[in-house]
């Protein structure tokens, strides 16, 4: 299973746990201006990540900046949905796991792992060309 298809499953499990919950999500998944979150249900923010990783190798989670601002705006309405698959190949849910914002800030170290370059295009980059 490729990583866009393990996102999209991750999305369609949280949505209907959100409705299985009496709640009534809307999938944001698509915007394109995400606004730090794949579903709104009613005041709930989730952002879901779905995992394919070993538990012997998956020991850190990516949060995007958009992501990040929104746990930092909405802390009492964020959750992390995160839907752990058995391995990469498998469509099996192995567990499945929500943090509430608060939970993510008092709990888990959240650090910046990354730095990006901007802007990046072919004019910008041509005098490096070899």
């Amino acid at each position: 299973m490729t990583n866009k298809e393990r996102s999209k499953k991750a999305i369609e499990f949280s949505l209907n746990y959100e409705r299985s919950q009496g709640r009534n999500p809307e999938d944001f998944s698509m915007d394109r201006k995400h606004p730090g979150y794949d579903i709104k249900s009613d005041e709930r923010l989730i952002e879901v990540k779905g995992v394919g990783e070993s538990w012997r190798t998956y020991n850190w989670q990516s949060l995007y900046k958009t992501e990040r601002e929104c746990l930092r705006k909405n802390p009492n309405n964020f959750y992390l949905y995160i839907v752990k698959y058995e391995d990469k190949e498998s469509d099996k849910v192995e567990g499945f796991y929500i943090i509430p914002g608060v939970e993510l800030e008092s709990k888990f170290h959240i650090e910046v792992e990354t730095f990006g370059i901007r802007p990046i295009s072919k004019s910008s980059l041509k005098e490096f060309l070899r």
